[in-house]
């Protein structure tokens, strides 16, 4: 029944980082054709060996992304040792496409193993623990060349996902190594750009214009959530979703001597909160407005890369798409605004590229509350990162990176002792292997 065997190019998210962090890595699946379908096997392995020096303070910032182990008498940082996927979870992606009625169709459903067992958000290794799978990808597509595509299903949104392509520590393992205890790291998510996320849309992608392309489409809202990490008092839980959320993207990219790409993205959602969820007793149901844009480029010089990025957004959060995005305090509820962004510089030598990055996240008070009510709330994360890529062959690389890690509270002094601030340095070796 299966015959034809050969490779193909992969084309899902992660062959798209391999071009954009030009590792050397392969950019092929297994392919084999079964009757009038071609079918596509491809995916990724990779784990981390990642060490972190936490800070001892006696405090925790809210949605803080630097390690604490809160002993203000320890003697010296405490340090956390993992076994982990980096940024990137594994993944076994299949996909298969054919042409009928003048359409190409296919469909793509992409499963992503974890190395952690009991993956979550401070959750620990215990013994007899299973490892989880995400279904992150599972979606039908339908088009043609001469006039674009149609996507139904779940699959990377459009908002910021080419910030996330383009960062270096897409490879590797970035911030949130060793202590987060989730699925995957957080690379440069929350400290640099807001997280795409899988989502579950319909969208509409153009064909490609001599490098210029633009994508559309309607995707199921999130809802507004406390911050990812400590106690946020202010915090709005809205889960009412009346109407899609809408993203967006454009993007051009040309092939010279120099060079390079440029893109801008938005997202807009509207999330309501429960029939007198915050005022008990009256009618009406509030509601959060959050809308998002980036703008971003990358320049390709010889063997330099650079890539400059730059959000802003109101009402949808830090991190993640939700999370801190609105407050509820002195009797209203109000947005949240966050901007920030990322500067990195690569220059590729044989087969390493060697690389550095920094950037940062910035969250603010919403109009109703102020660091006496909340002083714990974060106000900036950022990082530095220093990363050497190594492709030891066509699919297999070795990673090495430093990462140094600083979380900032709204508040100028609300820790016992003194000081606004949490920091932590992560050393991280391993390595990931594309098919």
């Amino acid at each position: 029944m299966f015959r034809n065997f050969k490779l193909k190019r992969l084309g899902v998210c992660v062959a798209a980082a391999c071009t954009v962090m030009g590792t050397g890595a392969a950019q092929a699946g297994i392919g084999f054709r079964a009757g009038n379908w071609d079918l596509d096997i491809s995916g990724n392995v990779n784990g981390f060996a990642t060490w972190n020096k936490c800070d001892n303070k006696s405090f925790n910032i809210a949605g803080g992304l630097a390690c604490n182990n809160g002993d203000p008498n320890g003697a010296g940082n405490n340090t956390v040792n993992s076994i982990e996927s980096g940024l990137l979870p594994s993944a076994l992606v299949f996909s298969a496409k054919t042409r009928q009625a003048n359409l190409d169709i296919g469909f793509t459903i992409g499963f992503y193993p974890t190395l952690r067992t009991n993956p979550g958000v401070g959750s620990g290794n215990t013994a007899l623990g299973n490892a989880s799978i995400n279904v992150r990808q599972n979606f039908l597509t339908f088009g043609d060349k001469s006039w674009g595509q149609v996507k139904v299903g779940r699959d990377i949104g459009l908002y910021a996902s080419d910030a996330i392509l383009a960062d270096m520590t897409l490879l590797g393992v970035g911030s949130g190594a060793a202590f987060l205890g989730g699925v995957t790291t957080l690379g440069r998510i929350g400290i640099g750009y807001i997280y795409t996320d899988w989502i579950p849309q319909i969208t509409y992608s153009s064909p490609d214009w001599s490098g210029f392309k633009f994508a559309v489409g309607a995707f199921q809202g999130l809802d507004l959530q406390p911050v990812l990490i400590g106690v946020d008092p202010d915090a709005a839980t809205l889960t009412n979703h009346r109407q899609p959320g809408f993203q967006g993207k454009v993007s051009y990219e040309w092939k010279a001597t120099v060079g390079g790409k440029v893109w801008a993205s938005f997202m807009q959602q509207t999330v309501k909160a429960n029939n007198n969820q915050f005022a008990p007793g009256s009618p009406g149901t509030p509601s959060i407005n959050g809308f998002a844009w980036d703008v971003g480029g990358q320049l390709n010089i010889a063997n330099f890369q650079g890539v400059l990025y730059y959000y802003d957004a109101g009402g949808i959060g830090t991190t993640a798409i939700g999370l801190g995005a609105a407050a509820f305090a002195n009797g209203s509820l109000q947005k949240r605004d966050s901007n920030g962004g990322y500067a990195q510089v690569t220059y590729k030598l044989g087969p390493v590229k060697l690389g550095y990055s920094y950037g940062q996240s910035n969250l603010k008070f919403a109009s109703n509350e102020n660091a006496l009510g909340n002083p714990l709330l974060v106000k900036k994360n950022s990082s530095n990162v220093i990363g050497a890529y190594y492709a030891l062959t066509e699919s297999l690389n070795l990673v090495g990176e430093v990462v140094w890690t600083e979380a900032e509270a709204q508040g100028t002094n609300p820790g016992v002792g003194g000081g606004n601030k949490i920091s932590d340095t992560a050393f991280i070796l391993g390595a990931i292997l594309f098919f």
